[in-house]
């Protein structure tokens, strides 16, 4: 495996990941532990998966259009 397709199964298990949390947290369920986890409230966390929600997808954008050296 190369260092591209590493680096896009990373990206894409973290988009995973977060996605499936601010999903969760959308819809209701209690996110208590995670919020005293985190030290963030119910408002911060959303944005926070937001953002690296958005950085993910960039990120796997960028690697999967990057050009290879042969």
């Amino acid at each position: 495996m190369s260092s591209k397709t590493i680096a896009l199964r990373i990206l894409e298990d973290v988009f995973i990941g977060f996605t499936t949390l601010l999903m969760l947290a959308v819809a209701g369920v209690p996110m208590d532990w995670l919020l005293g986890l985190v030290a963030m409230s119910m408002r911060e966390f959303k944005e926070f998966a937001l953002f690296i929600l958005f950085a993910a997808l960039l990120l796997i954008h960028t690697i999967a259009t990057s050009d290879t050296a042969p």
